[in-house]
């Protein structure tokens, strides 16, 4: 069991330290959906806008378990969301594993913690 988790963390790990990833992010949706339901949640109706917020909390909290650096400690869901809409707003053919990975480093910046991550 102690590796699986060393692995889940080391591909979680590696997606933080590299644009490009190697491996496959299951269930990532569209930023133009995101954008299309973010309006749509503004006008009351919120079933879809949920269902892409949960899967980006998600992936998000994913990246802190498998790295154990807690970049999510002190921002709320609002700032996360903030955030993705701005990065698709700005890049509406990628997905939310992209916005997800800009939101990690950003925090990381932001927070001025550093993180050494590391590739076999």
């Amino acid at each position: 069991m102690k590796r699986l988790w060393a692995l889940l963390a080391g591909c979680s790990l590696a997606a933080l330290s590299h644009p490009a990833s190697a491996f496959e992010s299951r269930g990532a949706r569209p930023c133009i959906g995101w954008q299309e339901f973010r309006q749509e949640e503004r006008a009351g109706y919120t079933l879809q806008a949920s269902i892409y917020q949960t899967w980006l909390v998600g992936y998000l909290s994913g990246l802190v378990a498998g790295s154990g650096v807690d970049f999510l400690a002190g921002t709320d869901n609002e700032k996360l969301f903030q955030m993705v809409d701005a990065f698709c707003s700005d890049n509406r053919q990628m997905n939310l594993d992209n916005a997800g990975i800009y939101v990690a480093k950003s925090l990381l910046q932001q927070k001025g913690i550093v993180y050494l991550g590391t590739r076999p």
